[in-house]
């Protein structure tokens, strides 16, 4: 998922495929957002935007959080012609293998009424049961530059001026703090917030790239959890291949801050992101955008902090 580049900054991407389930939900209130635009969950979990490249499109991309650099996928690439740029290339760290990749410029990347001019995207082959559907990746590179809020009912994204979302107070929601980390030269953080897994402590990786959530060999060792045994076509899709999934969790009890869920499933796994993430031996959990399709969030950077909204049924509230 990490790694060492050639004149380009060193990429990690997480995409996994996996299950949801939809529950009904109040709409996020809108602040006067610089862009709001429809997004689909797909079967996998991915939460996909519309985008708009070198005016044309559109073009379906993840939104993935745990992404540091933006992805495009080599239909699209081919499709608007789109050639490497000389000497430059990236190499990625999957979440299951690792590749080095030719890096493309495009002139504009537009969502919504939002525009990066100017992106540099590394080039995938998308042949991943995960990529297969989509044409590129939206990573931190692009996120960062804004906040996200997503609403459940209405099935939007706003994208928010920073300064928009930071000086708002919004009551009724949980607001969880991000611990952001950086992992050798590259320039984007990832994200990590602090969980309670069958009440005990552990550390998780925050990626809205996932659809599913995953722990690691040692936090099922560590807090004595009994994974059980993935069926014959269970598949880890990754955005560089795809790996036969061996075990998988359901848990009792998940919390963070004020909010809970029970009886949630975490896939099982010592694949090379957690190599990437120095924690192969350190229990860790990969919190996927499965458990928040469920209600309204907002990612803000500026204040590094994940909102979520609270007034609803399938919450579980502090006390309960």
């Amino acid at each position: 998922m990490y790694g060492g580049t050639k004149g380009a900054h060193p990429s990690i991407a997480v995409l996994l495929g996996a299950h949801w389930l939809a529950a009904c939900a109040q709409p996020l209130v809108v602040d006067w957002p610089l862009a709001t635009v429809p997004y689909e969950i797909e079967p996998g979990g991915r939460i996909v935007v519309d985008v708009r490249v070198n005016e044309r499109g559109p073009y379906r991309f993840a939104i993935d959080s745990a992404a540091t650099g933006s992805f495009a996928f080599s239909r699209m690439a081919d499709e608007l012609g789109l050639e490497p740029l000389a000497g430059v290339t990236s190499t990625v760290y999957g979440a299951v293998a690792t590749g080095t990749y030719p890096v493309i410029a495009v002139d504009r990347l537009e969502l919504g009424g939002t525009i990066w001019e100017g992106a540099q995207l590394t080039a995938l082959p998308g042949r991943t049961n995960a990529t297969s559907t989509l044409d590129g990746i939206l990573g931190a590179d692009f996120l960062r530059r804004y906040s996200i809020g997503f609403s459940v009912q209405t099935n939007t994204a706003s994208i928010y001026r920073p300064d928009m979302v930071s000086q708002r107070s919004y009551r009724g929601w949980t607001a969880i703090r991000t611990d952001p980390r950086y992992f050798g030269s590259s320039p984007e953080p990832l994200r990590f917030i602090a969980i309670e897994l069958e009440g005990e402590p552990l550390n998780a990786l925050l990626d809205l790239g996932a659809g599913i959530s995953i722990l690691n060999s040692a936090a099922v060792r560590n807090f004595s959890l009994r994974a059980v045994g993935g069926s014959d076509d269970s598949v880890f899709s990754g955005a560089i291949e795809d790996l036969p999934l061996s075990a998988r969790l359901s848990t009792q009890r998940v919390r963070t801050g004020s909010i809970g869920w029970r009886n949630e499933i975490f896939l099982i796994g010592d694949f090379e992101i957690f190599e990437t993430l120095r924690s192969a031996d350190i229990p860790l959990a990969i919190l996927g955008s499965g458990l928040f399709h469920q209600r309204d969030f907002i990612v803000d950077f500026t204040r590094e902090r994940l909102l979520v909204r609270t007034a609803m049924d399938e919450i579980e509230t502090a006390g309960d």
